[in-house]
């Protein structure tokens, strides 16, 4: 087993968007962070070299891989201080339009993965010596019920209550919190000139409304240190 420097942190989706953002901000927090992809190899190892980290496959719709990255984490590292749940999809599906699969899709991805993915990295972070932590991105705006991505909107309000519930179940030894971006990024393909509308009337009303806000609330997380028994 490598020994790692300092605390190691997993970012889901960690090369892109928001992801980039909390990768770049915990490595130069000083964390090891490993960062997972699904599809954008070069530029999660792209990333991931220039943040000393380490880049790893993932898909969290195929659970049969959590178990082998479990294995891999504990032999090089040993622990886990630091799981960041930011992966996520985030389709438009309107009513209508929305198939089985795609409704089955983005709730693999948003909330069965992370529930599986925790449970498969339990034990390491368990054995972290500082106090591990669980955080979950939420969406500050998944309450509005947008009509064109409503199973994104529900996958999110459920990791709130998911969140809730596994702060219940491992409290004190693993704390768990969600950081709720606002309108901090567009959707993939979304329209500029709507997203800039969306921005003026609502961008300042709810959530962090920036990619470098989200990693600074993931930093405040990070260091607050565990739960006084």
């Amino acid at each position: 087993m490598q020994e790692a420097r300092g605390k190691v942190a997993l970012v889901t989706g960690g090369s892109r968007r928001i992801g980039a953002a909390i990768s770049r901000a915990l490595a130069k927090d000083g964390y090891t962070v490993v960062l997972t992809y699904r599809a954008a190899s070069r530029e999660a190892r792209s990333l991931a070299a220039r943040i000393r980290g380490k880049a790893v496959p993932l898909d969290l719709s195929r659970p049969s891989a959590f178990g082998r990255l479990a294995d891999r984490l504990g032999r090089e590292y040993g622990s886990l201080d630091l799981l960041v749940h930011n992966a996520g999809l985030f389709p438009r599906t309107p009513i209508g339009l929305t198939t089985p699969s795609c409704w089955d899709a983005v709730f693999a991805v948003n909330v069965r993965g992370p529930f599986l993915l925790t449970q498969a990295l339990l034990p390491l972070l368990r054995k972290s010596r500082g106090g591990a932590g669980i955080l979950f991105l939420g969406d500050a705006n998944a309450g509005e019920l947008w009509p064109g991505y409503l199973p994104y909107c529900l996958s999110k309000v459920a990791v709130e209550r998911l969140a809730a519930g596994l702060r219940k179940a491992l409290f004190p030894g693993v704390r768990v919190g969600v950081v709720r971006p606002g309108l901090a990024l567009p959707p993939p393909g979304f329209p500029r000139d709507r997203w800039e509308r969306l921005r003026a009337t609502k961008g300042g009303r709810r959530g962090i409304a920036s990619p470098d806000g989200v990693a600074r609330a993931v930093l405040r997380f990070a260091r607050a240190g565990p739960y006084n028994d």
